[in-house]
Parts: structure tokens; C-alpha cells; sequence
């Protein structure tokens, strides 16, 4: 496994966050730290991406910053959440990474910034998720839309979040990421392929336990069964997508 980009991950959440900078005096809760994660989108003979992440879950009245992504509430309520946000979707191919011949004559493909609208609804059920974002970089120019469901329970000191959701990409999206071109297969021998928008379901499993006042830890992990369009380029070679990850996190 390969570390992605040399902290790439760190550097751009600092761009991000930058340009949703909170005042000095202004009142936030949440939690800092550090976390790794790996993901193995399914490329054909490649190792899974390495990143270290931050763990960053912080909230003021107007603003937050959550993982890779920054924004702003335009409705904060106990049950209803309108957000507008900006995050950096890390997903990515480098062709001298995999071990196939052929792919290592495939372009590179590059992570992205992507600009989302999320509305959330908590409830005693859980919280239902539903978002769509757009590819503002120059990238695939293509978007995306996830809906989910997610409840945490406490069992005996720890906390289980369980998830269940719905992710759809684009026919642009799938294409970048997955698309081989009639160029690339003439150098590659792979055959030409240009890929349709698909619908992928996962399921996300996170732990937390508080070991003290100020510190928790976590750990995650994430399958999902990648759609038929995926699943047909000649650069994948599995049916699911997987990641996990684990880190520490400081409360304040």
C-alpha cells in the first residue's frame, strides 16, 4: 500500500477549511484528531490508497467542518440541517501504482473538489441523510448524490453507528474515473470503454469508546457493492469497493 500523495488529504482540508475561516470569538463544540484510512476502489491489480485524515468534527451556529468538507448551516435546527459545503472527494488512480501492465499505459485520474448541498433530519429513529454534490475542480465535471440512514447506539461504554445508504455517480463521473478512451487502449491493449451514471449501495459500520473526558477513539469500515457500470470497465476487476480506518480524537 502506497501513502496517497504524500498527505495530500492534510494540505487540502487546510485549503478548504481556510475559506470557511470562524472568528475568533465565535463559540464551536466538537472534536480534533488524526485518523488513517484505507481504500480500495477496485482498480485492477492495484493496492488499496493510504491517507492519513483528519478528524475533524467542529460546529458553530453558522459554520462546520467535518472530516474533508467545510461549510455552512442555512437552516440549524434540533431536527432539520440545510448545508452548503465544499469537500475534496480523494478518490484517484495513478497508473504507475498497479501491477498490471496494461493499466500502467492508462492516464491518471485525479481527486477532486466537489460543492455539495446536504439536508439532514434528526429524529429518534436516527438521522436520514440526503445530498448531491458537483464537481467544481475541472475534473470529471460530473456529481453525485448520496442518501442514507444512520443510528448511533451505546453498547456497554462503546458507541455503534451503523449506516445504510445509496450512492449515485454520473455518467460524466463513472467515465473519468472508470472510462478507458479509444487513445488509452490502443496503448494499453485494454479494451475501449465509456461508462454510464450507476447507482452503488454500501454499508459503514463506526465505533467510538471514550477512554477519557477529553479523548475518544474510533474505527470504520465500509463496503460497498459497486454498480454494474463500474463493475464493467476493464479496469476493475471486483464487484466491491472497501475501506477502513481508525483514529484518535481530542474533545473540547
Amino acid at each position: 500500500m502506497k501513502l496517497a500523495s504524500k498527505f495530500k488529504t492534510a494540505t487540502v482540508l487546510g485549503a478548504v477549511c481556510a475559506a470557511f475561516a470562524v472568528p475568533a470569538h465565535a463559540e464551536f463544540t466538537g472534536s480534533a484528531g488524526l485518523g488513517v484510512h484505507v481504500w480500495d476502489g477496485g482498480y485492477r491489480d492495484t493496492d488499496a490508497q493510504v491517507w492519513p485524515i483528519p478528524a475533524v468534527d467542529v460546529e458553530t451556529d453558522h459554520f462546520y467542518f467535518k472530516g474533508l468538507e467545510a461549510g455552512g448551516f442555512l437552516v440549524k435546527t434540533d431536527a432539520h440541517r440545510l448545508m452548503l459545503g465544499v469537500s475534496y472527494m480523494g478518490l484517484g488512480f495513478d497508473a504507475g501504482d498497479s501491477d498490471d501492465a496494461r493499466m500502467k499505459k492508462l492516464d491518471d485520474r485525479d481527486g477532486s473538489f466537489f460543492a455539495n448541498v446536504t439536508y439532514a433530519w434528526r429524529s429518534q429513529l436516527g438521522q436520514i441523510t440526503a445530498s448531491i454534490g458537483a464537481d467544481i475542480s475541472g475534473k470529471s465535471e460530473g456529481f453525485m448524490s448520496d442518501v442514507s440512514w444512520m443510528k448511533r447506539f451505546d453498547v456497554a461504554g462503546f458507541g455503534v453507528t451503523p449506516q445504510v445508504g445509496v450512492l449515485f455517480t454520473s455518467e460524466k463521473f463513472n467515465d473519468y474515473y472508470y472510462g478507458v478512451s479509444h487513445a488509452e487502449s490502443k496503448r494499453s491493449g485494454l479494451d475501449a470503454y465509456s461508462a454510464d451514471a450507476g447507482v452503488s449501495p454500501y454499508f459503514r459500520l463506526i465505533g467510538d469508546y471514550r477512554i477519557s473526558e477529553k479523548f475518544s477513539v474510533y474505527a470504520e469500515g465500509t463496503v460497498r457493492s459497486l454498480s454494474k457500470e463500474i463493475k464493467d470497465s476493464p479496469m476493475v476487476d471486483g464487484d466491491i469497493a472497501y475501506g477502513f480506518g481508525a483514529g484518535v480524537s481530542y474533545h473540547f
